[in-house]
């Protein structure tokens, strides 16, 4: 822990000027926190499902549903609830695009390649922060 003498001594050291920047560079960096790591939750509109060599499937997320694709390898089950957007099964071997739950905030993406489907959030508002998806 820092001992009161020591802060006594760089506030003695500093002129107004000093404390003004680092206050500004303080407040700097917290604007851009909230600016780049909270407004990024923002919920999604529709997701788009690619399948290998086939046309983007657009989802609305406001209605429930359950959506069945052929993959390379078989057919893979996805789930919509209101906003949300998840696997429920598919045929590759370690299951990763099951494990990562369910996706809800925009740019949010998820991808099964062995049977090479994938799913991305988007909203109409706002782009996200990928501009291609490749296998």
């Amino acid at each position: 822990m820092i001992e009161l003498p020591l802060l006594q001594s760089i506030y003695a050291k500093t002129t107004i000027a000093d404390r003004l920047i680092i206050g500004f560079a303080f407040l700097f960096l917290f604007w851009l926190y909230q600016l780049y790591w909270t407004n990024s939750k923002e919920s999604s509109d529709y997701a788009l499902i690619y399948v290998m060599n086939q046309a983007p499937i657009q989802v609305d997320l406001q209605h429930p549903q359950t959506v069945t694709v052929q993959g390379r390898l078989g057919e893979s089950q996805i789930e919509v609830k209101t906003g949300e957007i998840r696997f429920i099964s598919s045929p590759c071997h370690n299951k990763f695009c099951l494990h990562a739950g369910w996706l809800k905030t925009n740019g949010d993406f998820v991808a099964c390649l062995p049977n090479q489907v994938s799913i991305e959030l988007h909203n109409h508002r706002k782009d996200t922060k990928f501009d291609s998806v490749v296998y």
